[in-house]
């Protein structure tokens, strides 16, 4: 047996997924993992302590050298920013752990398994991902985009498979690499059995190849469809299970269950145990659930301590939970106690008329446990009927407005928006309107709450920008120039691409100035990512457009968006004017958020003016744009210039500047 023989098995396996694109740091790379590879290789070949100290003081050399070129290509394209600096701080930590094993008075075995584990976790992570960000930050930049931008960019490139690679190979690492060494040397004789068996029936060396390539093929499938912590199924392998369930020809209505589990108070264990500790529960739960899953039933972890069980008999629902329940309630033993496990559940009953697909049915059940746990935690609750009959119609609504985008059955109108003193016409609004061809014409509250979290809604909402600048450019042609303001939702606005999408659309329009496109956002829009919302609509700002806070006021932290979100405009909800005519308390917010608006320096708009009155009093607090039925309804783009024409303001209104004046 030759040492290539010996060195082909590798702790630290080289592939293209490593390439960061900048030649030279790859090449280094190479040679820091050849490094590794061989000091592994002499240490389970038991070789001198020496030579396997002289190998350790090369790679630590190596990667002084290494760490000082990287730095320098880093430092020469992004200058003195705080990732360069963290950058160069992780390499210092990387010889101070190093240094911390050297000298550690653990037994030699211990000692060379955590040095293992951690030279081949700190290389996984140093190069698939510290190094990868770094090297297509770099790239981002000298293609001319801004250093924010660039970071932003590849932060998205790198949530998807990158992520799930790192977190994968860690994972492997985290768990098995304290045995490294011991399987090393476990391989090397097997190779020498091998070498053996070869000489004496080399005839079988392609049914060992092809068994390889099986075993290799198998590993894929697991990774691809299974939890490396427990061993069950993961979401794409459950869902598999679910596609293959709904493909039967003869499956009855109801007559199968899938059960959507999440562990009580699960936090406690990582509290009381440690990560580690609370892993091995999740293992050990898992064998015993395993082994009382009905026949013909399936298992699987979905992440955290969310677990889903499929039945092809959902009759057995009932005694499936309980089987459960009494196995996790067993004492777990672990590391300084016991501990038992308790769960909340969510059960649904497939197929039914809203099943849809596996990813629906699987929705369905998170929403059931989700409202299990608010109602009964430590109980399970069914989807009932009116919520299967609630999701057939979304679905099927769902299905409508696709057809519909498809079809051009939706249609903008345009709301005035006015300075009620001079009756000069400030802007329009664009409301989407629904031509749909069996119930007629369908305002927005009869579609747009059903798509608050879906996908389409960004669909719409692509749709609705590239209408409004189509109709700016046609006003244009008419000598009409008008601003438009467009409603924006929450995940719209927080599509990753969002800023580039819209600059894609005013380069189809160049001659409609950017500054005319009004963004009106929810306050709900930026809830729990004010800074994300912030520097999104920073970047939208640098293309020209403006944004207002739509329905201002009746969130719960107002003052904290308008601190934080960079807007023009502030929007006062149509519910305080409607009733600030009755109601003193709608009259005291309105002036509170007028006192904002000036405090913050915010033009102002008021929606819901529907009489004469409500502008005589919002003229009375200093509020003089507005917008309602009292001015103007919703209107087709042709019947804009025509209303602007004949438009003049009640006279009250402008006696009530005069008397400012």
């Amino acid at each position: 047996m030759s040492d290539d023989d010996v060195t082909a098995f590798e702790i630290f396996p080289w592939n293209r997924n490593f390439e960061t694109g900048i030649e030279k740091i790859d090449e280094q790379h190479r040679v820091l993992v050849e490094i590794l590879n061989r000091l592994a290789w002499h240490f389970a070949s038991s070789t001198s302590e020496l030579e396997c100290g002289h190998i350790l003081d090369e790679l630590l050399s190596y990667a002084a050298y290494h760490f000082k070129e990287e730095e320098g290509i880093w430092k020469a394209a992004l200058g003195e920013q705080e990732m360069v600096n963290n950058h160069h701080d992780s390499h210092q930590l990387f010889f101070v752990q190093i240094q911390m094993y050297r000298s550690s008075g653990e037994p030699e075995e211990k000692v060379i398994g955590d040095l293992f584990n951690y030279l081949t976790r700190w290389l996984a992570f140093h190069i698939l991902e510290s190094d990868r960000r770094m090297a297509l930050t770099v790239s981002a930049v000298k293609r001319g985009t801004p250093i924010a931008e660039a970071r932003e960019e590849v932060d998205g490139q790198l949530s998807g498979s990158v992520s799930v690679m790192v977190s994968a190979l860690l994972e492997v690492y985290g768990k098995f690499s304290a045995s490294t060494i011991q399987l090393m040397r476990e391989k090397m004789a097997r190779l020498r059995a091998e070498d053996e068996l070869e000489r004496l029936q080399n005839e079988k060396l392609d049914a060992a190849l092809q068994q390889q390539a099986s075993d290799h093929e198998r590993q894929l499938q697991f990774l691809a469809y299974s939890d490396p912590v427990t061993g069950l199924m993961n979401r794409n392998g459950i869902l598999r299970e679910i596609r293959h369930v709904m493909q039967q020809n003869d499956l009855a209505a109801g007559s199968a269950a899938l059960i959507s589990i999440d562990l009580d108070n699960f936090h406690d264990v990582n509290a009381r145990f440690g990560e580690e500790a609370a892993d091995r529960l999740l293992g050990l739960l898992a064998r015993r659930w395993r082994e009382a899953v009905a026949h013909g039933g399936q298992i699987a972890r979905i992440s955290g301590d969310e677990f889903v069980v499929l039945l092809a008999d959902g009759g057995k629902v009932e005694a499936q939970l309980k089987a459960l329940r009494l196995t996790a309630g067993q004492p777990f033993t672990l590391g300084g106690g016991s501990i038992s496990v308790d769960f909340t559940a969510g059960v649904v009953l497939f197929p039914h008329d809203g099943a849809g697909d596996a990813d629906t049915v699987l929705r369905q059940a998170d929403h059931t446990l989700f409202r299990a746990k608010q109602e009964q935690k430590g109980d399970w609750l069914f989807l009932d009927a009116n919520e299967q009959r609630l999701s057939a119609e979304r679905q099927q609504l769902l299905a409508d407005i696709r057809a519909g985008l498809v079809d051009n059955q939706f249609r903008l109108e345009y709301q005035p928006k006015v300075s009620m003193r001079s009756g000069d016409l400030v802007g329009v609004e664009a409301l989407i309107r629904w031509d749909h061809p069996t119930r007629g014409l369908l305002s927005p509250i009869h579609f747009l709450p059903m798509l608050e979290h879906h996908p389409l809604i960004i669909d719409i909402g692509e749709w609705v920008i590239e209408q409004a600048f189509r109709q700016m450019a046609a006003w244009d042609i008419e000598g009409l120039t008008l601003d438009v303001g467009v409603n924006l939702a929450a995940l719209h606005l927080q599509q990753p691409g969002f800023t580039e999408n819209l600059a894609g659309i005013l380069a189809r329009y160049p001659h409609v100035a950017p500054q005319r496109l009004d963004l009106e956002i929810l306050e709900t829009a930026a809830l729990g990512e004010l800074d994300k919302a912030s520097r999104i609509i920073r970047d939208c700002g640098s293309l020209g457009v403006t944004f207002s806070l739509d329905d201002f006021g009746t969130g719960y932290s107002s003052l904290s968006y308008l601190k934080q979100l960079p807007v023009k405009t502030l929007k006062i909800d149509q519910g305080f004017v409607r009733g600030a005519l009755s109601n003193g308390d709608d009259i005291s917010i309105i002036k509170g958020i007028i006192g904002l608006s000036h405090a913050f320096d915010r033009k102002l708009v008021a929606e819901g003016v529907e009489s004469k009155e409500h502008g005589e009093l919002l003229i009375s607090l200093g509020c003089f744009d507005a917008q309602g039925y009292a001015i103007a309804k919703p209107m087709k783009p042709e019947k804009i210039a025509v209303w602007k024409n004949k438009w003049q303001p009640y006279l009250e209104w402008s006696a009530r500047e005069q008397d400012i004046t």
